[in-house]
């Protein structure tokens, strides 16, 4: 049985794909079978250093794939609150390790970061609605509308800006397994009432949280 962990940042996000199905809280980890998939559930705080953590116990406990799912900010005008992004490549934005590197680019690691395309593809025919592109990462909750034009100068085809999915994905890397960085788009970096718009997200849109989880974990 294929066996995929779910990694959240925050309390609100574990929560809300807790109640999709019936987990099972055990010394390790809550579990869940679905769709003939056994599914580990692991909240990991937010931040880099948070999910590699996360990222390294879900490995440890077996997992065949991870998916990094949550909230991330839009950094493209095609977006809009409640839009998912599926990322095919992740990478960082706050990372520079000198002159022999690209941007981004953790020395000896590679600059990008891909999810399998045949996961990818499954995931697109299912839910065609789901935006595919770069989603960046940093430790930072992004606000300056100046911080967001150098990362788009910087990553032109960057969609969405998360806290996570990058560290996941090199630790995935690390691991020699695949993951999936699926996010929602919680506000848009630079709109106004970008603030309001985050802060009443889970009022507005949670139930798409949860179905973006429900439609990726049937389709592959």
């Amino acid at each position: 049985m294929k066996k995929i962990a779910i990694i959240t940042a925050m309390q609100s996000e574990y929560d809300a794909v807790k109640t999709l199905y019936p987990f099972v809280d055990d010394e390790q980890s809550t579990n869940a079978e679905v769709y003939q998939k056994k599914i580990i559930l692991i909240k990991s705080g937010i931040g880099k250093v948070n999910a590699a953590l996360a990222t390294n116990k879900a490995c440890q406990l077996g997992a065949n794939l991870v998916i990094n799912t949550g909230l991330a900010g839009g950094i493209d005008d095609c977006l809009k609150q409640g839009d998912v992004v599926l990322a095919a490549h992740v990478c960082y934005h706050d990372v520079y390790c000198g002159k022999d590197n690209d941007l981004g680019q953790v020395q000896d690691f590679p600059l990008y970061y891909s999810s399998p395309d045949d996961d990818i593809q499954k995931i697109s025919q299912s839910a065609p609605q789901f935006k595919i592109g770069l989603t960046v990462t940093g430790d930072q909750f992004l606000t300056d509308p100046e911080r967001l034009k150098q990362i788009k100068k910087d990553f032109p085809t960057a969609l969405a800006v998360d806290m996570e999915s990058a560290a996941v994905a090199q630790t995935c890397y690390i691991n020699n397994i695949p993951f999936i960085s699926l996010r929602i788009i919680s506000d848009v970096v630079g709109q106004k009432q970008q603030i309001e718009h985050y802060n009443n997200f889970w009022q507005n849109v949670p139930h798409l949280a949860t179905q973006m989880i429900d439609l990726t974990l049937k389709a592959i």
